[in-house]
């Protein structure tokens, strides 16, 4: 892929034959492709409200469950469904729901009022990525939960024993001991989510393919149209590079941010 960026090689262009341009597709996309900018902000947004509110509302049913629930495999079998199910099916599944004509939420939605009968939700600029946010959210909250869950009911007893016999009330308890010792966890879980949600593919493209225009044109959807449908290779591989480049990123950043501020509080 890394030499392929670094080619002209075009199946829909004879003259670009994978001569060797070095860093011109590099210069090019991020100089003079405004398409890709949109699309990166674009991943970057959803990445950060997707993931942000997964972890928000799973952390929430993780410490609700842990606290309040004594029998938690059936709860927890349940809370499976939506994540086990394929990414193709979800699109599927959300395609048909919120279908304009004869789609069964988007009827409801008409009925009380949320949505005009004369607009559907996939034709809605303004609804679009909300709603795709959404389906993300339903399908990944239960994963959050579940890995949240496992790291709470593996915390020690001891520390929150010691600090209710210090006097120390739950809100002190939750940010000086669950917090930090649930450090790690929050850190991977984040780390899984960010990554999956920045090459989110599957479900957009069943869903809107990413129109109307290129409202919902996440990167990985730009990356999939330069390569297959323009037949750009050279520039598509530039393309999927940057996605690589970013997840890398991303991965040492959440590296750096646990594990050396774990061998720091070790140190000292």
């Amino acid at each position: 892929m890394t030499y392929t960026a670094m080619t002209d090689l075009s199946y829909a262009n004879p003259d670009q034959n994978g001569a060797f341009v070095g860093l011109d597709n590099f210069r090019h996309l991020v100089r003079n492709d405004p398409i890709f900018w949109h699309s990166f902000w674009l991943t970057i947004r959803f990445v950060l409200v997707a993931v942000g509110l997964e972890f928000v509302f799973g952390f929430a049913i993780a410490w609700l469950i842990w606290r309040f629930v004594e029998r938690q495999r059936l709860l927890t079998t349940l809370f499976l469904v939506p994540m086990m199910l394929a990414p193709v099916a979800v699109g599927l599944i959300w395609r048909l729901l919120l279908q304009g004509d004869f789609g069964m939420v988007t009827h409801y939605l008409h009925k009380v009022g949320l949505l005009s009968q004369s607009s559907a939700v996939f034709s809605s600029p303004s609804l679009v990525m909300p709603t795709i946010i959404a389906i993300d959210v339903w399908q990944w909250t239960p994963f959050v939960t579940l890995i949240i869950l496992a790291g709470l009911m593996s915390l020690p007893k001891p520390p929150f024993e010691a600090a209710t016999m210090d006097g120390a009330g739950p809100w002190r308890q939750f940010v000086d001991i669950l917090l930090p010792l649930l450090r790690p966890i929050i850190a991977l879980v984040l780390l899984l989510r960010a990554i999956d949600a920045f090459k989110e593919f599957d479900k957009v493209f069943i869903l809107t393919g990413g129109g109307p225009g290129t409202i919902s044109e996440l990167l990985s959807i730009y990356a999939y149209r330069v390569n297959f449908k323009n037949w750009d290779l050279g520039y598509g591989a530039a393309v999927a590079f940057m996605v690589y480049l970013v997840v890398l990123i991303m991965c040492s950043v959440f590296y750096k941010a646990v594990y050396w501020k774990s061998a720091g509080a070790a140190g000292r």
